[in-house]
């Protein structure tokens, strides 16, 4: 983004900080709206898991509900669709998660990992429970409505009639001292909760800057304090901004260097590694290899390796053979006890849609060598017609 473009936006971005209550809707306004979009939410989807070419049903909601509420709508569906994957899932929702606190938190508790995956898996099974086992269609209970609110679940259907309300940092509340970090770098302590790549795409075409301060970029990356600041605080989100940095900048050598990711207790930001890594190409392999034939690892950080390769094969063609074949000897190599992995080694197999791997995969599949509560046979719809295990 250029410097001209960039002030419009710090102006409008400093119009919605001073916005009062009065610019948004009621409280009782607010839940009326959002109930009603709750209700739009059920028929758009059932409209298009049922009636996705049905014409005439999109148009009796939009003469119902309004063409911008569905559009609201429809933009919080292809939200939840894009940020559902198999691959680095928990550290994308735990991300969404603090950064809806940054912006809505005020006087809620901030939930850590732990804290977070509880009361999820409670509301969803209160909420399955209502809406799977109940002869009687009710609405949520006081407990799920609790839970809705301080998981902040749902934002996309209200954040735009909803005031901010960035949370105070507690008295209580503690993290390490974070670095101190000199120019270019400490820039990126002001960005905040903004994830804007397009800011990022235009920083790093200053080269000769920024490749000066790699070093800097992979210590805010990792650096233990901003990761485990509070998230209300611009300068908590700084190592998002330095980790996809490094990705703009193609820094291969700092690849290995950012393994640490994983094994932070209240991970929101390992998942991004894989786009990284797949910036930063081929030169970046050979640390990642290593770690992803290392069965000592947990399968879920060998997988958004795994990820990390595929993606340098998408980004760089020529690298697309070695990359199936190397995936593909990890999986004819690997035991039963890897079942989950394997599966992870499927998963970005498909995604490439290696063909030439069909029978390393179905030989794996046979042997028992793949987790199929993540991937099964009939997953992999691009091997349709070629026989095997996947059209049994």
């Amino acid at each position: 983004m250029s410097r001209k473009r960039a002030r419009p936006r710090q102006r409008e971005d400093r119009t919605r900080e001073q916005a009062t209550e009065s610019s948004y809707p009621s409280p009782a306004e607010r839940e009326r709206i959002i109930r009603r979009r709750d209700q739009l939410l059920d028929r758009l989807i059932k409209m298009l898991v049922v009636h996705p070419d049905d014409p005439r049903r999109i148009d009796s909601l939009l003469r119902r509900y309004g063409p911008q509420e569905v559009a609201v709508v429809a933009n919080a569906i292809q939200r939840r669709s894009e940020s559902t994957q198999m691959i680095g899932e928990e550290p994308a929702i735990y991300r969404e998660y603090r950064r809806t606190f940054a912006r809505f938190g005020g006087d809620r508790p901030f939930l850590t990992v732990k804290e977070y995956d509880a009361l999820a898996s409670e509301h969803a099974r209160l909420y399955g429970k209502r809406q799977f086992k109940s002869a009687i269609r009710r609405g949520p209970g006081a407990r799920e409505r609790e839970l809705e609110d301080l998981l902040l679940g749902g934002a996309s259907l209200w954040e735009d009639i909803t005031p901010p309300a960035v949370p105070p940092r507690p008295r209580d509340f503690s993290a390490p001292a974070p670095g101190n970090y000199g120019y270019p770098v400490r820039a990126l302590l002001d960005w905040g909760w903004d994830l804007d790549e397009e800011r990022l795409t235009h920083n790093a075409r200053n080269v000769t800057r920024w490749r000066r301060a790699v070093p800097d970029l992979v210590r805010m990356a990792l650096d233990e304090g901003l990761l485990n600041g509070w998230p209300g605080e611009p300068s908590s989100w700084a190592p998002y901004h330095a980790l996809l940095m490094l990705g703009q900048l193609r820094a291969h050598e700092a690849a290995g260097r950012l393994f640490p990711l994983f094994e932070q207790e209240n991970d929101w930001l390992s998942d991004r590694l894989a786009v990284v890594w797949g910036q930063m190409g081929p030169q970046a392999e050979p640390p990642l290899w290593d770690y992803a034939s290392d069965v000592r690892h947990e399968p879920e950080c060998r997988a958004i390796v795994f990820l990390g390769l595929a993606l340098v094969a998408e980004n760089y063609a020529s690298r697309r053979g070695h990359v199936v074949n190397r995936l593909a000897g990890l999986l004819q190599s690997a035991s039963a006890r890897d079942r989950e992995a394997n599966a992870y080694v499927v998963h970005v197999l498909r995604r490439l849609q290696a063909v030439e791997a069909a029978d390393v995969i179905a030989e794996a599949f046979e042997q028992g060598k793949v987790d199929d509560s993540i991937i099964a046979p009939y997953d992999l719809e691009f091997l349709e017609g070629r026989g095997g295990a996947w059209e049994e």
